[in-house]
């Protein structure tokens, strides 16, 4: 199973996104779990992470992650994808990143 993790700001938007992603995942038969966490707990919550996918106010962040958890996949979700809450898209850019294909 693929554990894939949100890092987000404050989480109140990211909540709904998790969900919806599930639910796609579910629709694909794509065997993962989908998770958030504040990007200040990025150190328990690439604990739990195949991929880490940033929030687009998290991107700023993305450097300093890729050099501190080298073996963790990452990705930054664009901002157009991220207000649409556009769940097929940001799956399709999570299972990229953990080369899935």
């Amino acid at each position: 199973m693929r554990r894939i993790v949100l890092l987000c700001s404050a989480g109140v938007s990211t909540s709904l996104l998790v969900r919806k992603m599930e639910e796609e995942a579910a629709r694909q038969g794509y065997d993962c779990s989908v998770s958030f966490f504040p990007i200040a707990e990025a150190g328990s919550a690439v604990q739990l992470a195949d991929v880490l996918m940033l929030a687009p106010q998290a991107k700023h962040q993305l450097g300093e992650l890729k050099v501190r958890y080298p073996k963790v996949h990452f990705d930054v979700i664009p901002e157009k994808l991220y207000g649409e809450m556009d769940a097929p898209a940001i799956l399709d850019l999570a299972q990229k990143a953990a080369g899935d294909y």
